[in-house]
């Protein structure tokens, strides 16, 4: 549910979106998709985003994608880990809006933070 409100704010804010419903299929998806801005979370079914952002890395095609968890994991273990293996930003779900996202989204692309 969330996870369709996250979609359709990002297309009505003008970006292409790939969704998918676990950490396999995620990282199949960034081999075809090409994305900017990874949103990831890390509970996911298969492979959690943990293990993604340890394959991610490994298959990395542009190191210019910044990778966003959006979770509910707040221990402060699960964010250092997300960012020591290369998340850009660490957001909890319970403390932001689908608004809130989307703006952080236009933002990366717009300032030109992330690049093709």
């Amino acid at each position: 549910m969330l996870n369709k409100a996250y979609r359709i704010i990002l297309e009505k804010n003008g970006h292409k979106v790939e969704a998918t419903t676990n950490g396999q299929e995620a990282l199949d998806a960034v081999k075809r998709f090409k994305p900017k801005v990874i949103l990831l979370d890390l509970l996911m079914p298969k492979m959690g985003g943990i293990e993604f952002l340890r394959k991610y890395d490994a298959i990395k095609l542009n190191k210019n994608v910044k990778v966003v968890v959006l979770t509910n994991l707040g221990k402060e273990e699960s964010i250092q880990e997300a960012m020591d293996l290369g998340a850009y930003k660490y957001i909890i779900k319970a403390h932001s809006s689908p608004g809130d996202l989307a703006n952080l989204v236009n933002h990366l692309i717009k300032k030109n933070i992330v690049k093709d």
